[in-house]
C-alpha cells in the first residue's frame, strides 16, 4: 500500500512538471496570433438567430408546463426551459466580452434581455466574469469555483462550510446561485468606479422589472404560478450554468495554482477541459463547450469557435485538453465526490474524507 502511495506521489509530480513546461513553453507567445483575423468579426444576424432561438426556447418550454397534463413533466420542462435560459446566458457571455456586435451599447441591451430570466444584472456578471478571464485557476485569484484547502475549510463559519460542501457535491448544481448571491446585487465587490456605477445600473433595470414582472405574474396564475413558471425555469437554468462551468474547470488532473506557478497564457489554453457536445446541443447552447478558444481569445463570436478552436489544436498540438460528450457523468460523478478540497502538497484536491496527499490516482487526460 505504501508503495503504491510512492508511485502515485511521484506519477502526480511528474503530471505536474509537465503542466509546468507546457506553461514555461508558451510564455512571449501571441496565442491569439493563431486564430485567423477574419474570425473575430460579429455577423449580427447569426447572433440575433441564437438569441431568438434560446428565448423561444426558454418561453416555450414554460407554456409546456402551463399545458402538461401532469406534473412528472414539469421538471424535465424546466431542464428544457433553462437550457433556453442557458443558452441567453451564453448570448450574455458574448455581449459582456463585446464580440455579439460592433456596437457597445447594442451589447449591452441584448445582455440586459438575456440575463432577465436569471434576474441577473447584467454588468455584475460581466464584471466579474472578467475577472475569471484575467486569472483563470490561480488559487489566490479566479472567482470560479475555487477550492479551498482543509485548514482554511476548518476555519471557515458554519454556514460558509455548509454552502461550500452543498456546491461541491450533491448541491453542485446550485452553485452558480451562491454565485449570483454573492456578485450580483455587490457594486463594492468591484475596485473600480466605473465598474461599481455600472453595476448600479444594471441593478436598477432589474429591480424596475422584477416590480413589474412578479407581482403581475403572481396576479395571474397565484403563488403556484411563481413556482411552476419562474423558479422551476430559473433553478434549470442554474442546473446547467453550474454543471458546464463546474465541468470547465474542474476534474481531478487540473490544478489551480499558486501564483508562483501560475501564467496568463498557461491559464488560457492549459487549465480547461473541453466536451465535444452533438451538434445540436452546440446550437443551443452556443458553442459554450469550446471554451479553451474562448479563452484564448474571448472577442471571437460564439459562431466562430470551433474554427478557432482548429486554428489552435494545429498551432498547439497535444496542448487543450478534450472529452467526449459521453464521459461527463463519469468525470461529473467524479468531481462532486472527489474534487472538494485543494491539497497544498500535490496542488491537485482531495475529498471531504481524504487527508491531504492521500488521494487516489487520478484519471488519464485526453487530449488532441
Amino acid at each position: 500500500m505504501q508503495a503504491h502511495a510512492i508511485e502515485v506521489s511521484q506519477h502526480r509530480e511528474a503530471r505536474f512538471d509537465e503542466l509546468m513546461g507546457q506553461m514555461k513553453s508558451l510564455q512571449g507567445q501571441s496565442l491569439a496570433a493563431a486564430i485567423p483575423r477574419e474570425l473575430y468579426e460579429p455577423r449580427l444576424a447569426r447572433g440575433l438567430l441564437g438569441f431568438f432561438t434560446s428565448y423561444a426556447l426558454w418561453a416555450g418550454a414554460i407554456i409546456g408546463v402551463a399545458l402538461a397534463p401532469h406534473p412528472l413533466l414539469y421538471i424535465p420542462l424546466w431542464l428544457l426551459s433553462g437550457l433556453g435560459g442557458w443558452g441567453l446566458h451564453c448570448i450574455a457571455h458574448d455581449c459582456g466580452h463585446g464580440s455579439f456586435s460592433r456596437s457597445q451599447r447594442f451589447n449591452s441591451v441584448i445582455g440586459h434581455l438575456s440575463l432577465l430570466p436569471l434576474v441577473y444584472p447584467f454588468h455584475a456578471w460581466k464584471h466579474v466574469h472578467n475577472l475569471h478571464h484575467a486569472n483563470t485557476n490561480s488559487l489566490e485569484k479566479d472567482t470560479d469555483w475555487r477550492p479551498v484547502d482543509s485548514l482554511t475549510f476548518q476555519r471557515m463559519p458554519l454556514l460558509d462550510k455548509l454552502v461550500y460542501m452543498g456546491t461541491r457535491s450533491v448541491f453542485f448544481w446550485m452553485g452558480t446561485v451562491h454565485y449570483w448571491l454573492v456578485s450580483g446585487f455587490r457594486p463594492g465587490f468591484f475596485p473600480q468606479a466605473k465598474a461599481r456605477a455600472e453595476v448600479r445600473r444594471s441593478m436598477v433595470y432589474v429591480v424596475l422589472f422584477s416590480a413589474v414582472f412578479f407581482p403581475a405574474l403572481v396576479y395571474a396564475t397565484g403563488w403556484m404560478g411563481l413556482l411552476k413558471y419562474f423558479v422551476g425555469p430559473w433553478l434549470g437554468i442554474h442546473a446547467w450554468f453550474s454543471t458546464t462551468t463546474f465541468m470547465h474547470h474542474t476534474t481531478e488532473d487540473l490544478p489551480f495554482l499558486r501564483q508562483s506557478d501560475w501564467s496568463l497564457m498557461g491559464s488560457k489554453l492549459l487549465l480547461t477541459t473541453d466536451y465535444r457536445y452533438p451538434k445540436f446541443l452546440l446550437f443551443l447552447t452556443h458553442n459554450i463547450s469550446i471554451h479553451a478558444a474562448h479563452h484564448v481569445a474571448p472577442k471571437v463570436p460564439f459562431y466562430n469557435l470551433l474554427q478557432a478552436q482548429e486554428a489552435l489544436k494545429a498551432s498547439f498540438p497535444g496542448m487543450l485538453r478534450e472529452r467526449d460528450f459521453s464521459s461527463i457523468p463519469r468525470e461529473l460523478f467524479r468531481a462532486v465526490t472527489r474534487c472538494h478540497l485543494y491539497d497544498p502538497e500535490t496542488g491537485y484536491y482531495h475529498s471531504f474524507i481524504e487527508k491531504p496527499g492521500t488521494a487516489v490516482e487520478t484519471s488519464t487526460v485526453v487530449s488532441s
